[in-house]
């Protein structure tokens, strides 16, 4: 046998070897290949509103309207004025009114002599006091103070007195603005604000309306 020969059995009988060894093996291992995950990229829009206040304040038919004011925020407050002329007024009951209204908002502050805080009866008292005009302290006082006013001929400027409870004395005051409002700075849970004059609970409470004497 030639070399060649040799070489060319021994190669055969190795493959033959390996195949049988293959075909013995039952078992299959196969090649897990782990896929890494993208990356997820997170993102976070930030959406900005911007706030709006709208106030409805009532007012005389001679203030002017204000304008929308806005802020370093972008918060936009916008006032609407709502009419309510009283153009039978006198100068002093239109400025009287007109200083009421201008202090809505005003919170209650027992003893408080304003501008800053009023209790019921000083917010009267200061509104006509910054018009040259000295009213009593309490509302059982101005309830005879100046010249009474028949319900169908107030003006602006009048100060309006009720009693607490229906029938009873006079404890509370306001000031009529027209249109069958007033203001009123009312409790500490009630700051200064505009309320009807016919409402269901100050239709019945009402005592009397007063206004200055024309000698004053």
């Amino acid at each position: 046998m030639t070399v060649f020969s040799r070489y060319l059995a021994l190669g055969i009988c190795v493959l033959l070897t390996l195949s049988l060894c293959a075909c013995g093996n039952d078992t299959i291992n196969p090649t897990v290949i782990t896929k890494a995950p993208e990356d997820v990229v997170m993102r976070t829009e930030t959406t900005t509103t911007v706030a709006t206040t709208t106030t409805t304040v009532y007012v005389p038919e001679w203030v002017a309207p204000s304008a929308s004011t806005t802020d370093a925020s972008g918060s936009t407050a916008t006032t609407t004025l709502v009419s309510i002329a009283d153009e039978d007024a006198s100068e002093s009951g239109k400025a009287i009114a007109q200083l009421a209204v201008s202090l809505i908002g005003t919170p209650f502050v027992t003893g408080g002599a304003g501008p800053d805080g009023f209790d019921n009866p000083s917010f009267v008292v200061y509104c006509y006091k910054q018009n040259g005009y000295t009213v009593p302290r309490k509302a059982s006082a101005m309830a005879t103070w100046g010249e009474d006013v028949a319900p169908d001929q107030l003006q602006a400027g009048d100060i309006l007195v009720f009693a607490n409870d229906i029938g009873g004395p006079a404890q509370f005051c306001g000031i009529y603005i027209g249109n069958e409002q007033f203001v009123s700075c009312n409790n500490p849970d009630t700051p200064t604000k505009a309320q009807k004059l016919d409402a269901k609970y100050w239709g019945p409470r009402f005592l009397c309306a007063r206004r200055p004497a024309a000698e004053e």
